[in-house]
Parts: C-alpha cells; sequence; structure tokens
C-alpha cells in the first residue's frame, strides 16, 4: 500500500476455497473451479487487490484437475494481484487434535505452498475460525506474521471488549506469552457481502451497511473472509439457500469493488495491507474467556461441538482418529500414513457431508483399522481380601468405602452415583450436601432455596435425552457386586437395566473409574452426558475457583471462576435452541478436565482413544452459594446430526464410555498434569 493510502480506511478480502467442501460431490469439483474459482482470478487480473485462502490438499486438487489455474494464481501472487492466505494440508479444528497433529498439518502444507506456488504464506487463518491460546505458538514456529480470526464470539462474551479493538488489526496473546498481530474476519459483514452477491439485499443497502461501519470509526474493514463457493453454485447444504439470479454473481461483487474503488473513501487491499493499520504499542488482548474457552467464527448455534461430538459420527471418527494418532507414534509411520489421518480428521467429514463422500470416508477406514484399547473391565479382579487399611460397609442406601486418606460413598438406591467422594472418613450429609470434606458429590433437593435449582443433583451418573422421547439415567436401585484384588483394587459392579456399570476404586489414592457396557451410547437424535461431578459449595473458595484443560495446545489453559467480586457465570451445555443442545466447550486433548480452587482440585478424564469427548462446565451464583459442575459429553445435536442407525461406521470399533475421577490437594501435586 502507498504511503499517501494510509490515512484511508482499507477494505480487504480474504475468499476461502475449499475441495473438500462437505457438500459438493467431487464429480462436481470442475464445475466449481469454472464457477468459482477462475472468476476469483480474474477479478485479480482486473485490477482488484485480494486475498485468497485455500489448504494445501485443495491446490493439490485443482491443480490435479486444472493445473493452469494454480499456475495463473502463481502468476497473480508474483504480480502482487493476490495475496495467498495459509492454513495447513487440510481444514481442521486444532482446538481438537493433539498437537503433532496440528504440526504436522502446518508442515504439510508449508511444503505444498512452497512447492506449487513458491512462497511461505506469512499470513495465516485459523480453521473454521476454532481458536484457543496453546495454538498460537504453532504458528510462530512455521513463520507466520500475522494470523485471521473473527472477533464475534469474544466481542460478545467479554465484558472487558473494548470497541476499538475490533476497528483496526490487533495483537493477541496467546500460550507461553506468545504474541501475533491479527486480523479480523467478521461474521455480519461477510454474510452481508453475501446477501449483496445473492441479490438479497441492493447496493444501496450494502453502502449504507459500510458506511456505518466507517463512520464508527473502522480503519481496516473485512469485505469478504468466507466460502467462495457460495456465489454462482450451491453446495446444496440448506434449504434456504439464495436462487441464483439471471446476472452473475461474480459479476456483481466485480461491480461493487468498481463502486468502492470509484467512491475514493476507501482504499482496496489484502490483509497485510490491513496489518499496517496495526499500533505497534498496543497491548496484546486474549481471544478465550471462561464463557467461550473456544471461540468460533459465526453465531453461537456454530460452535466447536460440531467437529466434536455432532455429525453423522464425530464421536467414533474422532475416536478412531486417536486410536490411530497413538498407533503411528508406537509404530512408526511415514509421511503418507500422517498426511492420511490429517485428511481422516478433516473437518469437513463432520458436517454436511454427503452420502457419496460419506462413503468414501468408510473405505478410508478400512484401509486403516487399529483394535481398540483395553478398558478396566478387562482387567480381572481376583478373589483377594479386603486390602489392609480398608473398610467397606452399608448404611442404610449408601456403600461407604473408607482408604487411608479418602472416603467415597455411593448411592445404591440411585445405581451408584456418588453421595460423597472427598478426604478423610465418610461424614453422613448435612442439610443436603455433604460435609465440608466431601469435594463432589450430591447435593439433595432442598439444599438451595432457589426454586429452579429444586432438584437433586448427583454426581457420577449418565443423562441420555433423545429427542422428542423421556430422558434416561443410570438412576435407578441396584444392588453392587464386590470383589477384591492383589493390586489394592476394589470392583463394584451394578446392573442399571439393561446396562452393566462397573467402578473400580484405587485404595491407594483418591482415584475412582467408571466404565459403562457399549450400549449405553445413544442411537437416536439426542444428547449424552457422563462423569458429572458437583462441587461442594461447602469444600470450595468460590474466590480461587478455577477450571483448565489443553485445548489442542502443549499446557492447561487455566480459566479463573471469579472476577470484580463475581463468580463469572458460565454453561457451557446450555442449548442455544431447540436444534442445538449446547454453546461450547473444551476439547480436553489431554483427555483431562481439571477443576478446583486454592487448596483442592479434582481431574475429571476420559482418555482419548476410549472416547474422544467433550467437557462442558457450569458456573451460576445461587443466592449466597454457588453452582458448579462439570461434565463429559459424547453426543449433542445440531443442523450436522444424523442418526447413528442410519450412519455407523462399520469399519472400526465402538468408542469405550470409561472416565476417571481424581481428587487431589494442591502443592501436593502439579494441579494441571496429566
Amino acid at each position: 500500500m502507498k504511503e499517501t493510502e494510509l490515512n484511508q480506511p482499507v477494505v480487504y478480502t480474504v475468499f476461502h476455497l475449499n475441495m473438500a467442501f462437505s457438500s459438493i460431490e467431487e464429480s462436481d469439483r470442475p464445475d466449481v473451479i469454472k464457477r468459482c474459482y477462475w472468476p476469483l482470478l480474474e477479478l485479480a487480473r482486473s485490477g482488484f487487490r485480494i486475498g485468497i485462502e485455500a489448504t494445501s490438499y485443495t491446490l493439490r486438487t485443482i491443480q490435479t484437475i486444472d493445473p493452469s489455474w494454480t499456475a495463473c494464481l502463481r502468476q497473480c501472487i508474483e504480480g502482487d494481484q493476490i495475496e495467498f492466505v495459509g492454513s495447513g494440508y487440510v481444514q481442521m479444528i486444532a482446538p481438537l487434535v493433539p498437537s503433532n497433529i496440528t504440526r504436522k498439518n502446518l508442515a504439510f502444507g508449508l511444503m505444498d505452498y512452497q512447492e506449487i506456488l513458491g512462497i511461505a504464506p506469512e499470513v495465516y487463518l485459523f480453521n473454521e475460525q476454532a481458536y484457543a491460546p496453546g495454538i498460537l505458538p504453532f504458528y510462530t514456529e512455521i513463520g507466520a506474521r500475522a494470523v485471521i480470526m473473527d472477533s464475534s464470539e469474544t466481542a460478545s462474551r467479554s465484558p472487558q471488549w473494548n470497541k476499538e479493538y475490533s476497528r483496526k488489526p490487533q495483537y493477541i496473546e496467546g500460550a507461553n506469552g506468545t504474541k501475533l498481530p491479527v486480523i479480523w474476519s467478521d461474521a455480519i459483514s461477510f454474510q452481508k457481502f453475501q446477501r449483496y452477491a445473492h441479490n438479497e439485499i441492493d447496493a444501496d443497502e450494502y453502502f449504507e451497511f459500510l458506511s456505518l461501519q466507517l463512520g464508527r470509526g473502522v480503519r481496516a474493514f473485512p469485505l469478504y473472509t468466507s466460502d467462495a463457493e457460495v456465489f454462482d453454485y450451491r453446495p446444496g447444504r440448506f434449504n434456504s439457500e439464495a436462487n441464483i439470479g439471471v446476472v452473475p454473481e461474480y459479476e456483481r461483487v466485480g461491480l461493487l469493488f468498481q463502486a468502492l474503488a470509484n467512491s475514493k473513501q476507501v482504499v482496496i487491499g489484502t490483509p497485510s495491507d490491513a496489518l499496517n493499520m496495526i499500533s505497534t504499542d498496543a497491548t496484546a488482548i486474549k481471544l478465550e474467556t471462561a464463557q467461550a474457552p473456544i471461540p468460533v467464527k459465526k453465531q453461537r448455534k456454530y460452535n466447536v461441538l460440531r467437529w466434536a461430538v455432532t455429525g453423522r459420527n464425530d464421536l467414533v471418527l474422532n475416536t478412531h482418529c486417536w486410536r490411530l494418532n497413538e498407533a503411528f507414534i508406537v509404530n512408526g509411520a511415514d509421511d503418507k500414513d500422517w498426511r492420511t489421518l490429517c485428511l481422516l480428521w478433516s473437518s469437513d467429514w463432520r458436517t454436511h457431508i454427503t452420502e457419496k463422500r460419506w462413503q468414501s470416508i468408510q473405505a478410508m477406514l478400512e484401509q486403516n483399522q487399529v483394535v481398540a484399547p483395553v478398558s478396566v473391565t478387562d482387567i480381572a479382579c481376583d478373589e483377594a481380601d479386603v486390602p489392609a487399611g480398608v473398610t467397606v460397609r452399608r448404611e442404610g442406601r449408601f456403600l461407604v468405602i473408607e482408604a487411608g486418606s479418602f472416603h467415597l460413598a455411593l448411592n445404591c438406591g440411585r445405581g451408584l452415583a456418588i453421595q460423597s467422594f472427598g478426604f478423610g472418613a465418610y461424614q453422613p450429609a448435612s442439610a443436603g450436601a455433604p460435609a465440608k470434606n466431601g469435594l463432589v458429590g450430591t447435593l439433595a433437593h432442598g439444599f438451595y432455596d432457589d426454586i429452579a435449582y429444586g432438584a437433586d443433583f448427583y454426581s457420577g451418573h449418565y443423562v441420555c435425552e433423545p429427542a422428542a422421547q423421556a430422558k434416561s439415567t443410570d438412576l435407578v436401585s441396584c444392588e453392587p457386586e464386590i470383589s477384591f484384588d492383589k493390586n489394592n483394587h476394589i470392583m463394584i459392579v451394578g446392573q442399571v437395566a439393561d446396562i452393566t456399570k462397573t467402578l473400580v476404586i484405587d485404595t491407594r489414592n483418591p482415584h475412582i473409574t467408571v466404565n459403562y457396557s457399549a450400549n449405553v451410547l445413544p442411537q437416536n437424535h439426542g444428547t449424552f452426558r457422563c462423569g458429572h461431578i458437583k462441587l461442594n459449595p461447602r469444600a470450595f473458595n468460590r474466590e480461587t475457583l478455577y477450571y483448565s484443560s489443553k485445548n489442542g495446545g502443549e499446557q492447561h489453559e487455566r480459566h479463573s471462576l471469579f472476577a470484580n467480586g463475581h463468580l463469572i457465570e458460565v454453561d457451557h451445555g446450555v442449548p442455544v435452541s431447540r436444534l442445538v443442545s449446547a454453546t461450547n466447550g473444551l476439547g480436553m486433548t489431554s483427555g483431562v478436565l481439571e477443576i478446583g480452587d486454592d487448596t483442592h482440585f479434582i481431574k475429571l478424564a476420559m482418555k482419548r482413544s476410549h472416547a474422544a469427548s467433550v467437557g462442558l462446565v457450569t458456573a451460576q451464583t445461587v443466592a449466597e452459594s454457588f453452582f458448579v459442575r462439570a461434565c463429559l459429553t459424547l453426543a449433542e445435536t445440531d443442523d450436522t446430526y444424523r442418526d447413528k442407525t442410519l450412519s455407523g461406521l462399520t469399519a472400526v470399533e465402538l468408542p469405550i464410555v470409561e472416565y476417571s475421577i481424581t481428587l487431589g490437594k494442591q502443592g501436593s501435586q502439579a494441579g494441571s498434569e496429566e
């Protein structure tokens, strides 16, 4: 950009190209290149500088179909008509995958970009605009000068958000103090642009919107930062997609660019031009919040859970990918294997994938099978005596275990739900809650005065809520079978209807494992959440409450649950609408969600190779007390969801529904280590 133009606002574009688009059949790819990708190059060659972003998988696919297109793209880049924005080999959700996979995805992408285009991109777009602070260091490692991220979720969730932040690029801070400039994308602006291109609004209305943004002091405006395949082509995801009009939509886009150029009010530039607007002394901001630990683009119905536990069978597919990753690490793998795994982890398999392409991924899985890991129920519990220093007794409906430093009380009348789990000897509940030494357990009906919390709140159970059906739980009466082994374990087995629930208690440590037989997972539309832990308000200091988890990075990301004299209100599992069952979640890429205060912590864990669940946290003020819980979800609903009976992955073994709960004291061991 010329120095004389720095006083004018910059409008910029990043057209996202994706040959793996979930709703596009492979047979349609040549048509997409012709209808959607060539017009972009023509737009650039006509004098309007634009940004284009694509995975290297997309570039490799285009090169196979139409090598003249990638050759022309390279010429446009060399001629400074196009700025190419990188993203990686495939489009994957970094906060949901292990760090070694994100590194490989970025490395393979960089290798391909250099081979096909002769460049190393300086600006990178976070895939699907899904961000967590742990992934930012990976972009500095590959030499990124800046990143692109949507500001909407953070601006909406954070009361400290300054409106000035959105008006030009800023610095963001990730893990390890990593800082990088961020160039904003914006969901509202790209949707307005689409509506104009689709002739749903006229040019006057669009310019009124643009003038409004500039009037608010915006210095760098993201004119368009989304899919290229929605102009002059319809992917077919939704019935509400606009009809293609008489005037080609890319022609309307060109007319808009010409009108902007003629106005002399703005400069049509690229993302790097916008980057010139950044204040070098600006304070770095954090995009994540306790309410939205993994911010994502667009409205809240579009959240990280859509690639984790919804879709046709996200849970099974993700779990299989984790198993393959572990097998490759142990047994070794070449670049071809790792590229295949990256492709299997691609986000597009997890949304509106077509039936033909869904069948193709099943064929890929058949060629990449792996044995499921061993579960706790596979470990035989021999007939040993009760371990020394351990007592097991019944107190009415409760089965009480005391083992040296800790106690565990289970409610046999409620499917072995946890009545109290804490340090020291067991003490009966008082006024509806465990004694102060019970860190987690059951908060009985009547504990809270607020009628909104007038229920029994259990721990250590599951809740399944099928659509248009009554919910089911394991909170039914059972008579457990108890056995012991020579390794100081207690195994407790209960039959809950047609489901077997097994608990294994390590009597040497405050650690329990809970396992459900495979038929516990729902086969129809609905949610499935398990591993509920309710914090005993008597046992925790609200002013130091926190939760933490790894979300794709190498360090736990810690979120305080108290600020400015108040508990921070969090509810990841609250529905967005009748269709979308939750708003956010934790990737738990180490398999651990930790929650606690300055004295104690609880670790809720599920091995990724058992089942790639997602963590949910709730924190609410209730009069003079508080309600804080965490759980694991293995199934949620949204617009991508399909019944499992219609979309099963027959080539892979099912997830293992098994989690553990561990108690700890701060200072006795690291609170954020596995």
